[in-house]
């Protein structure tokens, strides 16, 4: 990650999922997962979700709805970044697809009750880990693209298209260039 501030993760052993765990220290300390689960193919290709938030133990799960606010989120961001290559290592032939849990219409739902932010028309937080992976990629975009193939969900086209920096995609598809 150049340099950049990271936790050490640690993976997991797991037949299906890939997962990374971090600890989280600001604030408090927070076990963080990162999790890879297979979801479709395509082709000879294997489709991973990418997941990402807080770990409960006790479940077995990740909580991807909630904001830590623990005062380390550029750490915690990079760290979720540093992963991808190490995933991409293991898994040669897989497709990553990237979106965020609050991306989906039950969001505004679940959100609307109990929002700080006094949304009405319009639901702030609405998308807004997506657009944080976007924002990342379109910043850099240039270097990434000589390791990585992206394509972005235009719910409208109801399709993937090619990635354009600064355009709006509802989901991302991450592809490992050979070689």
């Amino acid at each position: 990650m150049n340099g950049l501030s990271v936790y050490g993760i640690q993976q997991t052993a797991g037949e299906i999922k890939v997962q990374y765990l971090f600890e989280s220290v600001g604030k408090s300390t927070i076990i963080k997962a990162i999790e890879y689960t297979p979801v479709a193919s395509m082709g000879n290709k294997i489709v991973y979700n990418f997941g990402f938030g807080d770990y409960d133990g006790t479940l077995d799960r990740i909580i991807d709805d909630v904001n830590s606010n623990n005062g380390d989120i550029y750490r915690v961001f990079n760290t979720v970044l540093s992963s991808v290559p190490l995933f991409f290592e293991a898994n040669k032939e897989a497709v990553l697809i990237v979106s965020g849990s609050d991306s989906h219409d039950e969001f505004i739902i679940r959100c609307l009750p109990t929002c700080k932010k006094k949304c009405n028309a319009h639901c702030k937080n609405y998308q807004r880990r997506i657009k944080t992976y976007r924002y990342y990629i379109d910043k850099n975009f240039e270097e990434l693209s000589m390791d990585y193939i992206f394509f972005g969900y235009e719910s409208k086209r109801d399709e993937f298209v090619r990635y354009l920096p600064n355009n709006h995609y509802e989901s991302i598809l991450v592809y490992k260039k050979n070689g």
